[in-house]
């Protein structure tokens, strides 16, 4: 004998569907307030859009920053061939990464240029996300530490951007 479910429990599996499926989205954020009659400044950047200024976590490495800043400015030089585009990349990545790149055509990268600081978004003493501002897109850079020296792991356009 099969059991028919009842209406109530075909209720109850549907507002929990209709909750697991929304997507939350989050408040937007209030502006800064000033007194009657002063404007605040504006100091906000490509780099810096809101204008807060980035601060890296807690035990964040700058050697981690410096590695995917220099990683991605060599990496945004579409003019170059190939070979020497890869010669100038693998030795500063993680062997996987490396063999990926070999994949790539330079020209094909967008970017030219970093214009900004890289900013750490998450750390931990072998890993490290940090987003890179170049002249097209922010890139999410992830580096991880081989005991000697930051090397890098993946460069992609950071999600955030790409979710808008």
């Amino acid at each position: 004998m099969t059991r028919l479910p009842t209406l109530g429990s075909v209720m109850v599996l549907a507002a929990f569907m209709a909750v697991a499926c929304t997507r939350a989205t989050p408040a937007p954020a209030s502006a800064p307030t000033t007194p009657a009659g002063t404007t605040a400044p504006h100091i906000a950047s490509p780099a810096d859009p809101d204008g807060v200024g980035p601060t890296d976590p807690p035990g964040a490495d700058p050697e981690a920053v410096a590695a995917a800043v220099g990683f991605v400015a060599r990496w945004a030089r579409p003019q170059l061939d190939a070979s020497r585009w890869l010669a100038a990349l693998r030795p500063r990545a993680v062997p996987e990464y490396a063999a990926l790149l070999a994949t790539v055509d330079p020209a094909n990268v967008l970017a030219t240029k970093v214009t900004g600081r890289g900013q750490v978004i998450a750390a931990t003493p072998t890993h490290a996300a940090v987003d890179v501002p170049t002249d097209t897109e922010v890139l999410r850079v992830i580096c991880v530490r081989d005991g000697r020296q930051w090397l890098i792991a993946t460069v992609g356009v950071r999600e955030e951007a790409t979710a808008r």
